[in-house]
């Protein structure tokens, strides 16, 4: 994880280093960035900040060496470095000391050290040179870096003490008034530092505790508005608690004060570098890293990533009986390196150049682009932060490989309008071309309409019903898109093979298949039902019913005929079987042998998808009607109908309209030429949910055998009233009910 801690001082950014990339420095003139630390140790960052130089000292530009020396080691340099920094690294264990401005006069990349370190590797990167101090042990000796005269001194432990009072050069310019630039947090492993950069030397107030507030400060100063507020560090491992600025008058001077309020009882030395201020507490006790469970994960963001990324716009309130349906947003898991970035009114630019250094962006910000920011973010993704920086800052991204360009958001729209304008300007421009389009399974109509939208203003659309085609005239990118339209929507229709056994079993076997008749219903349709009826009853109509097994069917509502209604009062009943088709066939043999019941025809047909099938089985019955004395014969059909049209779901689920109908010879009548037999009709219409394969059931149609016999003496049985004596009759009323079975099937 890498963490930065940026504050502006003018027109320069100086930034801390907290918790870095490892880096591995091999090779001549090169830097690789390593993997992250491990085991939570906090990297030391301090940034030197340029002094005005004296007039013997010129700034440096060549490094010439390293005078390694027992707990010593000296950076030559032709000159005065005028900016240095140095931070820690755990896993294996180093220092890196930044030297900037500076290059190498050697070609060697690797030398030799003394007690503490096994060896110094040299790098070059951009413009500064790195020097790799490796520990000999699995921890760092004891260390200080400091400034003496224009060498740049680094002291571990064994080594000779860096004085940290002003030299009398700096010590002769103290009394003038300076300005409090920075404040700054940063760890030197079980030390914490509070730095406050000076806009110059300084007369220092010494340091007082009291309890476990520690009180010092700058005579002669002053501080501006933003830093003139509490520094808060209590999230990090650390005995400091936080650090509040604030000012005092002593008589018409202005000081600057500090209070920093500790966790405990921990020693502390407060230390003075030129233009610099630095508090040192021992952690002790505190010192332990954050445990990993503290470390927050990736959190998901519900957020679009268009190719240009622009801030959603705010919503109005509404009243929250009318709360608008707001469209699906793609969820965004952030999935970067997690940083900790704290910025006080920096330069946006700058952020920008350092999210590129962490995230390997190649990030080209417009012109366009100024203002400065504030924020402090912790343990953040650098995606997620760059995403935020660029809402608040009302600006937007174009991104392509790895490079991405940052734009304010008018110009971003401003550039695609440019292109949207553009492209119709060259369709305006290219030449038309003619292609004929065939269409093979669907209607000319079902593709004709949505290829129109697609063309332009110039193009044209011919449809040929006859061949079953379509001509194109346009140009060729809406031609190609044409042709991509039609391939989608000219399909082959699927087909349903529906199979139907109709049976006709006495009241013992239908009990015997587990037929659930029972369905519930509702007065519109909707997913759950508030009541269960019997289906046998004559209940009405009802709306949207469910199968006592899962399948669904609507029935008409009130407004339909009147045949319908006497049809399922009639006692025409739906349900789902339970059992698969092979079941089914075996429980349907196994009736044929018991003689319960037999299977009067097993019809199959096959449609198209929304289109309907019919099944009838019956006879016709003829009916003589006399008209100017010619007498008419006229055939009716008295016949047990069906017809069945499905719907495929894109599920693989099938919606069966079933319409179910039974006529049948009744009592005769006399007509005008004669008798003739009433039609007695039943009827009923549903739709039903069924998965492909299963087997819905439709009954309540009942057949009804009337028996007659006499046995008897002949001639004696005839005598009336004595006849009985010598007789004997038998009345048999059969009744069976016919069941038909409907399962049907997917061709694939």
């Amino acid at each position: 994880m890498k963490d930065f801690k940026m504050k502006k001082n003018g027109r320069r950014i100086l930034w801390s280093f907290l918790l870095v990339l490892l880096i591995s420095v091999w090779g001549v003139g090169s830097l690789t960035a390593a993997e992250p630390t491990q085991g939570g140790d906090s990297a030391l960052s301090t940034a030197e900040t340029p002094e005005p130089a004296a007039a013997s000292s010129a700034t440096a530009w060549l490094v010439s060496g390293v005078d390694m020396q027992p707990g010593r080691a000296v950076f030559v340099t032709e000159g005065k470095v005028e900016k240095f920094l140095h931070f820690t690294l755990a896993d294996p264990a180093r220092l890196v000391v930044d030297l900037y401005g500076v290059r190498p006069s050697f070609s060697e990349r690797v030398f030799a050290a003394q007690a503490g370190f096994s060896q110094v590797r040299v790098g070059t990167y951009q413009d500064r040179t790195r020097f790799v101090f490796d520990a000999a042990a699995s921890g760092l000796p004891n260390y200080h870096l400091a400034r003496q005269a224009d060498q740049i001194v680094l002291i571990w432990d064994g080594g000779r003490a860096v004085s940290t009072v002003p030299s009398p050069s700096v010590a002769s310019r103290v009394g003038g008034r300076v300005d409090v630039t920075a404040i700054n947090f940063a760890k030197d492993g079980g030390k914490s530092q509070l730095i406050i950069d000076l806009s110059g030397p300084a007369a220092i107030e010494p340091a007082v505790k009291q309890g476990n507030l520690v009180r010092f400060g700058v005579n002669n100063a002053s501080i501006s508005q933003a830093l003139r507020r509490t520094f808060d560090s209590h999230s990090f491992p650390s005995a400091m608690l936080r650090a509040t600025p604030y000012t005092v008058m002593n008589g018409k001077r202005q000081d600057v004060r500090f209070a920093v309020e500790l966790k405990g009882d921990v020693s502390y030395q407060l230390l003075q570098q030129p233009n610099k201020l630095i508090l040192v507490v021992d952690d002790g006790a505190y010192t332990a890293p954050a445990t990993a469970s503290n470390v927050p994960l990736p959190v998901p963001v519900s957020s679009f990533a268009p190719a240009v990324q622009l801030a959603a716009a705010p919503v109005a309130e509404v009243d929250g009986a009318q709360v608008p349906l707001q469209p699906l947003e793609k969820e965004v898991v952030y999935t970067g390196e997690k940083i900790q970035l704290v910025f006080d009114d920096a330069d946006v630019r700058d952020i920008f150049q350092l999210i590129a250094e962490v995230s390997d962006l190649n990030i080209i910000v417009s012109d366009e682009v100024k203002g400065s920011i504030t924020l402090r973010l912790i343990d953040v993704p650098w995606d997620q932060a760059l995403d935020l920086i660029l809402e608040t800052k009302n600006l937007g991204m174009l991104k392509k490989g790895n490079v991405v360009r940052v734009l304010p958001k008018e110009q971003i729209r401003s550039m695609e309008e440019a292109k949207f304008t553009a492209a119709r300007n060259k369709e305006k421009l290219e030449d038309l071309v003619t292609e004929v389009v065939p269409v093979s399974y669907t209607a000319i109509k079902n593709v004709e309409g949505p290829s129109k939208e697609l063309m332009t203003e110039r193009g044209k659309l011919t449809a040929d019903d006859r061949n079953k085609q379509i001509i194109v005239t346009d140009i060729p990118s809406v031609i190609t898109a044409i042709k991509k339209l039609v391939a989608i929507l000219d399909t082959p229709e699927r087909q349903v093979m529906i199979e139907a056994r109709i049976v006709e079993a006495d009241s013992t076997f239908n009990r015997n298949l587990g037929v659930n008749w029972g369905f519930g219903y509702a007065d519109r349709i909707k997913d759950s039902f508030s009541e269960a009826i019997d289906a046998g009853a004559n209940s009405g109509w009802l709306g949207d019913s469910n199968l006592g097994f899962g399948g669904n069917f609507i029935i008409p509502p009130a407004g339909a005929s009147m045949a319908q209604a006497a049809g399922i009062g009639g006692g025409i009943q739906f349900a789902k079987f339970a059992a698969d088709a092979l079941t089914l066939d075996l429980r349907l043999s196994a009736m044929e042998s018991q003689g319960s019941g037999k299977i009067i025809s097993r019809p199959r047909v096959t449609t198209l998808n929304g289109e309907k099938a019919k099944i009838s089985q019956g006879t016709m019955i003829p009916y003589q009607t006399v008209s100017n004395d010619e007498i008419t014969t006229e055939l009716v059909e008295a016949a047990l109908s069906l017809e069945v049209t499905p719907v495929i779901n894109p599920d693989n689920s099938i919606i069966l309209d079933i319409k179910a109908t039974n006529s049948s010879p009744g009592t005769t009548v006399a007509t005008g030429a004669g008798a003739a037999p009433e039609i007695d009709s039943k009827e009923a219409e549903t739709k039903v949910l069924v998965k492909d394969g299963e087997t819905t059931v439709i009954g309540g149609i009942f057949v009804e055998n009337n028996d007659f016999a006499e046995n008897g003496v002949p001639i004696l049985r005839s005598i009336p009233f004595l006849g009985n004596l010598f007789k004997s009759t038998q009345k048999n009323n059969l009744r069976s009910e016919l069941l038909i079975f409907i399962t049907p099937r997917i061709i694939k």
